[in-house]
């Protein structure tokens, strides 16, 4: 799987530029639409992405209130579009199959196109043949994949996803900077949530290039719940179906710590996971899209930050907390593939105190979270070494106009 995401983004560099290009040699300039009637959106198809850009289909929404709202989603992240609020309409987009999604996008006759995707060749090719009336994108640096939009915006390394995203809202006219907001889809609740116990979730997985990388070791996430453990409290692990055997192996070491521990995978996308974590006392998480919907959803959220860069894709919201190594060896992650000549142990050197410091900084959360207990807590040399600093809760929260 990794070797054959690479070899797309090789392709996707290598054929898609040269493609691009030719094809914006022979574009026709658009007209900017004063009162645009059908919008079509296409965002980077990782969850998290789609989840931050509720904010900016708000702002859109806001500054054309009568027009139609249509998403292009892949399957990646249908689930994450279902939960996105001011959408009219979603479209599953093929983005394998080049002809089937310039199909749809060209029947779908559009006044106006925002792609949102930042480094992307084969959607701004999208873009390009949609035959929108005047498109709109992103020109990042070393890219190479600007030329064949009417509008470009510049994608900066510097800031939050989250600024980005807003940016190119703002390039429209738009004033309102709305928070990122989700619709929470009606359901049952699982039975882990009716035993009338107090949660914790963990997710321990990390998803896309290199994920191995951007994940904590298990054992430190059974040192961290030993910490958090009190009478009437439960773990709960959460990942996608694929994650399931780990999160079994993971449940099994909290168990034999006579941790009470159970596994809820998102068969369902992510709806059943949404409804319980707002019912959840907190959510400790790897920097993932979870991370992302619970901190939106103004969960309790600590985000466990190694390789990613925490000022471009940290927790945002009103109670989020974000730990990154203290040698300062993380965030080298801008786009998401940049791990080649970067430390590969950069989730070992965050120890769990700095987790716990962490959760103890969050607003509304008691300083006795997770104090030592008389029970003997095993050493290591990990757990000896200096202390990393915690980047303050309220220096990540996301303020409208403001990088994170």
């Amino acid at each position: 799987m990794k070797r054959g995401k690479a070899l797309n983004r090789a392709l996707d560099f290598w054929l898609g530029i040269p493609v691009q290009n030719m094809l914006a040699c022979f574009r026709r300039e658009g007209e900017y639409p004063q009162d645009p009637r059908r919008i079509g959106l296409l965002f980077n198809p990782a969850l998290g992405d789609t989840l931050l850009a509720s904010a900016a289909i708000l702002d859109i929404r806001a500054l054309f209130p009568e027009a139609t709202l249509i998403m292009f989603a892949a399957s990646s992240n249908l689930s994450a579009a279902r939960m996105l609020p001011a959408i009219d309409s979603i479209e599953l987009l093929p983005i394998t199959h080049p002809l089937k999604s310039v199909r749809i996008l060209r029947q779908s006759k559009l006044d106006l196109m925002l792609d949102f995707t930042a480094w992307q060749r084969l959607t701004a090719i999208y873009s390009l043949l949609s035959g929108a009336r005047y498109t709109v994108g992103f020109e990042r640096k070393r890219q190479y994949r600007h030329r064949g939009y009417d509008q470009t915006v510049p994608h900066l390394g510097d800031c939050h996803e989250l600024e980005n995203i807003r940016r190119l809202s703002r390039s429209l006219g738009s004033h309102a900077e709305h928070s990122p907001r989700l619709l929470v889809p009606g359901g049952p609740l699982p039975r882990v949530v009716l035993e009338g116990r107090k949660i914790v979730v963990f997710h321990a997985w990390a998803s896309g290039s290199q994920r191995g990388q951007r994940e904590w070791p298990d054992d430190s996430w059974v040192h961290l719940a030993r910490r958090l453990m009190v009478p009437g409290r439960a773990f709960l692990l959460t990942g996608a179906p694929s994650d399931e055997d780990r999160c079994e192996a993971l449940r099994e070491k909290l168990v034999a710590q006579g941790l009470p521990a159970k596994i809820l995978v998102g068969r369902d996308g992510l709806g059943e996971i949404a409804r319980v974590l707002t019912h959840a006392e907190m959510l400790v998480s790897v920097n993932t899209g979870i991370m992302h919907l619970g901190a939106i959803l103004g969960v309790p959220t600590v985000s466990i930050n190694g390789p990613t860069a925490a000022h471009r894709w940290g927790a945002v919201g009103p109670r989020v907390a974000n730990v990154c190594p203290a040698d300062g060896s993380g965030g080298f992650l801008d786009l998401g593939f940049e791990f080649r000549g970067h430390a590969r142990d950069t989730m070992q050197k965050i120890l769990v105190e700095d987790v716990l410091r962490a959760i103890r900084s969050l607003p509304g959360i008691q300083p006795n979270w997770g104090a030592a207990t008389n029970r003997p807590e095993r050493t290591t040399a990990l757990s000896r070494a200096i202390e990393a600093p915690l980047v303050p809760a309220s220096a990540m929260l996301f303020k409208p106009g403001s990088g994170a």
